[in-house]
C-alpha cells in the first residue's frame, strides 16, 4: 500500500520517459537468435517485462550483459536455444509469454511458460491456436502451459481483431523455423503500429519479409546484427505526464524528444472523440483527461478488456473511486467533461494493472489517496514512484 499525499509541484513537471519496453522486448528476441552481438543503449531503467524477456532468454542459452544505460546481448548463433531447466517465468509480461511460445516451438522439447497471477489470467488463445494450425502441441489456452514443437505444417489462420502480438511472435520466432510459413490473416486489425515496429526490427536484422493484405508470407532468415542501437522512450507513458501536469497546472517538461502518435496528439487538442483502435494503452489517464477536460468519447478500445485488466471497466472503477463518472460502451467510454476529482474515501485497487497504477498515483499527487499494489508500476516503469513523489523536493 501508497500512501500519498498533495504535492506542490510548482510551476514546472520535468518527467523522464523509460526506454520503450516493446522495442527491447523485440530486440531482444531477435538478438538472441543471432550469432553476432548488439549493444542496447537507453536512458533510465528498463521495466521488468523486459527483465523477464532477458532472463528467459537467458535460460535457454543467450548471454546478456545488464550495464546501467546498456545492455549487450549474445545469440545462441547456429547451436539455437538450449531447452531450459524450469519453467520460463513471463512475470506479469503478456508480450514475453505470447513471443516465447512461438519461439520455443523450435526447440522440439515440452517448454513450459508460466507467468505471475494476474499475467495466468489472460487469453494465450490466438498464439496457441495459430501453433497447433503449425503442428505444434499446446497444452491449453491459459497460463501455466506446455509448449512442443517443431513446426510441421506450413499454413496457418490468425485473428487480428484482438491483438496484432501473435502476428509479431511468429514473424519474430520465424529466424528458427524450419521453412516458410504463410499466415492467412482475418479480423479488423489492431494496434497496427506494434507489427509495424516489429516489421521494421526484423528488417534492420535482415529479414526481407513485408506484410500484405489478407496473407502474409514469411520467410526465415539469418539474424544480423548492428553493433548498437539506441532504444526509444516508451511514449504511451506520455499521457501519465500530461494528466500530472494538467491536474498541477503546471508546464511539463519531457526528457526527450516524444514521438506524438495520433491518439496522443488528438488528446494535446483536446478533441471530442479518440480512437484508441491502435493506441488501447491509453485508455486510463485520457479518460481522466477528458473528464477533467472537455469530455467526450472514447471508440475503438474493445480490445482493451484484455489487457491487464478490463481496462473498460477498471477505468470506469479508478474514475468512480476519484469521484468522477463515465458509461463504458462496447468498445469505449463516453465520457462527461468539467468533472472535478476528489480524494479517494478508500483504498483503490490498481487489479495488478501498471497503468491503472499509474493513473491512480497521477491523481494522488494532487488530491492524496491510498493506492494497493504500487510496485506494479515497475513493469514498464521503475522509477515512476520516485520520480513522482519527488516533484514535490
Amino acid at each position: 500500500m501508497l500512501n500519498v499525499e498533495p504535492i506542490s509541484c510548482g510551476s514546472v513537471v520535468r518527467w523522464s520517459l523509460p526506454p520503450s519496453k516493446s522495442h527491447m522486448i523485440r530486440w531482444l528476441m531477435l538478438a538472441s537468435q543471432s550469432s553476432d552481438s548488439v549493444s542496447l543503449r537507453f536512458s533510465e531503467v528498463p521495466g521488468a517485462d523486459v527483465s523477464a524477456m532477458a532472463d528467459c532468454l537467458e535460460s535457454m542459452g543467450a548471454k546478456i550483459f545488464r550495464e546501467d544505460g546498456e545492455w549487450t546481448i549474445f545469440g545462441v548463433g547456429e547451436e539455437g536455444f538450449e531447452p531450459p531447466n524450469k519453467p520460463l517465468n513471463c512475470g506479469n509480461s503478456g508480450t514475453t509469454a505470447r513471443f516465447l511460445m512461438a519461439m520455443v516451438a523450435g526447440i522440439g522439447e515440452d517448454i513450459c511458460i508460466d507467468g505471475d497471477h494476474s499475467l495466468r489470467g489472460r487469453d494465450m488463445s490466438i498464439v496457441a491456436r495459430v501453433l497447433r494450425d503449425l503442428g505444434c502441441s499446446v497444452s491449453g489456452d491459459s497460463l501455466p502451459l506446455t509448449v512442443q514443437g517443431p513446426i510441421k505444417s506450413s499454413t496457418a489462420r490468425i485473428d487480428l481483431g484482438s491483438s496484432s502480438q501473435p502476428l509479431s511472435a511468429i514473424l519474430l520466432a520465424s529466424p528458427s523455423f524450419p521453412f516458410a510459413v504463410n499466415l492467412k490473416t482475418f479480423g479488423k486489425g489492431v494496434s497496427r503500429g506494434y507489427f509495424q515496429m516489429s516489421l521494421e526490427i526484423a528488417k534492420i536484422c535482415g529479414s526481407k519479409n513485408h506484410s500484405s493484405s489478407g496473407e502474409i508470407h514469411i520467410v526465415p532468415w539469418e539474424v544480423s546484427l548492428p553493433d548498437s542501437i539506441e532504444m526509444p522512450t516508451e511514449d504511451s507513458l506520455i499521457p501519465i505526464a500530461m494528466l500530472i501536469s494538467e491536474l498541477h497546472g503546471a508546464k511539463l517538461e519531457l526528457n526527450t524528444e516524444p514521438s506524438i502518435t495520433p491518439a496522443i496528439n488528438c488528446l494535446m487538442k483536446k478533441s471530442a472523440s479518440l480512437d484508441l483502435r491502435d493506441e488501447s494503452d491509453l485508455i486510463c489517464p485520457a479518460s481522466v483527461l477528458m473528464a477533467i477536460g472537455n469530455g467526450g468519447k472514447i471508440f475503438g478500445a474493445a480490445h482493451s478488456r484484455g489487457k491487464e485488466s478490463n481496462r473498460i471497466e477498471s477505468t470506469l472503477y479508478l474514475l468512480r473511486c476519484f469521484g468522477m463518472d463515465a458509461k463504458a460502451t462496447s468498445d469505449g467510454l463516453e465520457i462527461p467533461g468539467d468533472q472535478s476529482p476528489s480524494r479517494p474515501k478508500k483504498e483503490v485497487d490498481t487489479h495488478l494493472d501498471h497503468r491503472l497504477a499509474m493513473t491512480a498515483m497521477a491523481l494522488s499527487s494532487k488530491l492524496g489517496g491510498s493506492i494497493m499494489n504500487p510496485e506494479i508500476c515497475s513493469v514498464s516503469d521503475p522509477g515512476f514512484i520516485n520520480r513522482l513523489l519527488q516533484l514535490g523536493a
